[in-house]
Formats: structure tokens, C-alpha cells, sequence
């Protein structure tokens, strides 16, 4: 029997009848209400683990269809910049079937503000694993850094070409494989959040209360221990309209996590979702760790996709793990003598953007997790397929550098 994994509650205003979902292959939609061009939708998203039932009768099933994802997580946008929540549905690149219903508002509905022209429910399940790594991990066309520089057109000859034959067999995972696909653990919940405080007054031998005051928190002997009365005044809910980024807010506040940040609420868009899907995306007790992504591509990796990264950790304690990260297909590239560093790389799972760590220039630090095998087997199998030929790859040299030649000339004619 079908199980629902998750469901997320969002609103987003339409322009023009036409919305579409953000990070799949699906065309523009619209609602069948025909007459009504410009509204606010309240829409709720499922995420099932397997082809659901029918909707209860409240819902009128509207069509169905079936897309590929590109990373697993999907976002209603609309026309003008509208865009909704990030929603996990599940794996990057597996064939999904999604159905849609209508019904009329209901009390709730549209985060209570009362102003949904329209509800709808869009159902998602996996279907298949769909991985080719000729269609989806092709690398960067290839070009010299001098014609990229100018803007130059890429040649046929220049584009990376589809090899004639794949290195390894292409690896086929099965839903049950993947840790986005199991129903949600009970993670870094309020009572989670309370127990922990409860074992801290102990240890100190003082009661809940008493640490919770010490905390600059203002609340009486014998009051519920509840979200609001062991929030800070001035960080409990209320303060956005939008229930996920208040509800966000208010317990990272709780946690003193938001301390000396002053982050705008579209910050706190990017790290509600964030956070959220960073969470469904790891098993229990799974350990995390940060990790720098450099060079093309490193601005936007999505999460739940799975690459190879490369980074400089101190060798200091006689092999021993920085972080007990970066261990699945482990490679030590090169060391350092002078300050006793080693170039690793290893296959790992990114989950959100590191917050707490600034990059520079083209360098973004991102939290992953170790990849799982299903994962790494993809990464595997894309470099197996793309490997370069020494030969083909001295041919392109060449045709770059006669190109360049002749930009350079080109630009020199005109300065004279």
C-alpha cells in the first residue's frame, strides 16, 4: 500500500492562468477554471513513496501525468517571479507520476488568509530510475580559457561529443534505495529540542524553568513549557505571514541559532527550505560535514544530487579523518610537505548551502553527506563514460589554440 512521505502547505499568486514546476520537464499548466486569470492558489503537495489511491471525494481530480526530475526537489513558479516552497518529492532523475485535483477554499486553506480563489493538490510517486549519463552528467563543453573569454561561439568540433560506447553499465537503483523516499524521522522537533534542555537542568540541578530564565527568557515557575513560552518575546510566531518561515523562524530563534543575524525574509525562505530538505535527505545519525565546491557550476549545486569534490585536509594525525567524512571512493591526489596537507576527493551527497561559511570568488561551501552506493554508482559510471581520450583531447588543444590565434590577431588589427 502506498505510503505518504511528506506534505507541504504553500500559496502562490498566478498571473495569467499559467504556472509551471520548477525542476522538472513538465510544460507550463494551468487551471481548468478558465474564467479566473489572475488568483491566489493555496496548494498542498504530497510526496508518496508509490502510485497513491484516489483523493477523498472533497477533491475533483483535474489530469495526470508523468515528468522526469532533475534533482528531486520541485517548486510551483509562476509568470511574474512568483515561486513557491522547495518540496522534496524524491531522487534526482527518476521518472514521476504526478496527479492534480481542485477543489473550492476551505477554512485553512492559504495559510488562513482567507484570500484562495483556489485549492489544489498535486500528488507525486516515483516510477523508475531514468539515469543516463549521456543525457544527464554530460561534462562542460570543452573551449580554451581565451575563447571563453571572448564570447565566442562554441564549434561543433568544440563541444564535448556523446562517446561511442559506455565504459560500465549504467547502474538502475530501486526506490527503496534512496533515504528520500522513507517517511519522515522525528528530527529536530520542539519535544526533541525539550528533552535535551530537561537533561541540561539536570546536570546543572536546576529545573527547566530556572535554565530557561537564565537565557533571557521571561517565564514563571509551573508555566506549559510550550513553542511560544520558552520563545524569546520578540521571536515568537507571528512575526511572517508565510507559516513555514515563521515557524522557522521562532525555533531557530528558541535555539539562539539566529543570534547577531539580521537576514531578510527571503534569506529566511532559502534557509527554511533548506534546512527542511537537508533533513529528509539523511538517514538517521547520518554525519554531515562542509565541504568547498570550486570552478563552473559550484554557484547552484541542487540538493540531493551526488559529485565528486575535492578539498585540502591536514595531515597531522596519522591518517585519521578530519571530520570522518569524504570516505566513499577516497583518493589522495597530492601532499603538501610544508604544511602538512594532502588534496583529497571523495563522492559526496549535497544537502544545502553552509551558511556559516563564506566562499570567495567562484568557491561555495556546501553541507554533504557521504554518497550512498546507489549514489556514488551514478558518479561512477559518468566518469567511466566520459573519461577523455588522450588523443581526441590534443586535437581540441589544437583547434583551441589556432582560434585563439587568429582572436587575438583580430583584436589587434582593431586597436591599431
Amino acid at each position: 500500500m502506498a505510503q505518504l512521505l511528506r506534505r507541504l502547505d504553500d500559496e502562490i499568486y498566478i498571473e495569467y492562468n499559467t504556472f509551471g514546476l520548477d525542476g522538472t520537464d513538465l510544460p507550463t499548466w494551468g487551471s481548468p477554471t478558465d474564467e479566473i486569470y489572475h488568483f491566489v492558489a493555496a496548494v498542498r503537495l504530497e510526496s508518496w513513496d508509490a502510485e497513491p489511491g484516489p483523493a477523498d471525494a472533497s477533491w475533483t481530480p483535474v489530469s495526470s501525468t508523468t515528468f522526469v526530475a532533475e534533482s528531486g526537489v520541485v517548486a510551483i513558479v509562476s509568470m511574474m517571479d512568483g515561486r513557491g516552497h522547495d518540496f522534496l518529492i524524491g531522487p534526482p532523475r527518476f521518472e514521476y507520476g504526478v496527479d492534480m485535483y481542485l477543489r473550492a477554499p476551505e477554512p485553512g486553506d492559504g495559510h488562513a488568509t482567507g484570500k484562495c480563489e483556489e485549492t489544489w493538490l498535486l500528488r507525486f510517486w516515483p516510477i523508475r530510475d531514468v539515469f543516463d549519463p549521456i543525457t544527464h552528467a554530460a561534462p562542460f563543453s570543452y573551449i580554451a580559457r581565451g575563447v571563453l573569454y571572448y564570447s565566442i561561439d562554441l564549434e561543433p568540433e568544440q563541444l564535448v561529443q556523446p562517446p561511442a560506447r559506455r565504459e560500465v553499465p549504467v547502474p538502475v537503483s530501486a526506490v527503496t534505495d534512496w533515504a528520500s523516499l522513507r517517511v519522515d524521522p522525528d528530527l529536530d522537533t520542539f519535544d526533541g529540542w525539550l528533552r535535551r534542555l530537561r537533561r541540561m537542568a539536570e546536570n546543572r540541578d536546576v529545573t527547566v524553568h530556572e535554565l530557561l530564565r537564565a537565557a533571557g527568557i521571561d517565564i514563571e515557575d509551573g508555566v506549559d513549557l510550550t513553542p511560544a513560552s520558552c520563545t524569546p518575546p520578540q521571536a515568537r510566531a507571528g512575526r511572517f505571514k508565510d507559516p513555514l518561515i515563521d515557524r522557522y523562524y521562532a525555533e531557530q530563534a528558541q535555539r539562539g541559532s539566529l543570534s547577531g543575524k539580521n537576514l531578510s525574509e527571503d534569506q529566511l525562505r532559502e534557509y527554511t527550505d533548506g534546512e527542511r530538505i537537508a533533513k529528509e535527505l539523511c538517514r538517521a545519525d547520518t554525519r554531515t560535514f562542509s565541504v568547498p565546491v570550486e570552478g563552473r557550476g559550484a554557484l547552484y549545486v541542487p540538493p540531493g544530487v551526488s559529485r565528486r569534490v575535492w578539498r585540502w585536509e591536514d595531515d597531522m594525525l596519522g591518517g585519521e579523518l578530519m571530520d570522518d567524512g569524504l570516505t566513499v571512493d577516497r583518493q589522495i591526489l597530492a601532499r603538501n610537505p610544508w604544511t602538512r596537507q594532502i588534496l583529497v576527493s571523495g563522492i559526496v551527497t549535497v544537502l544545502r548551502r553552509d551558511h556559516n561559511r563564506r566562499g570567495c570568488d567562484d568557491t561555495v561551501w556546501y553541507v554533504v553527506r557521504d554518497a550512498e552506493p546507489h549514489e556514488a554508482a551514478r558518479t561512477l559510471c559518468a566518469e567511466a563514460t566520459w573519461e577523455e581520450d588522450p588523443e581526441r583531447r590534443q586535437v581540441l588543444d589544437e583547434v583551441a589554440r589556432e582560434k585563439l590565434l587568429d582572436l587575438r590577431a583580430t583584436y589587434r588589427s582593431r586597436e591599431r
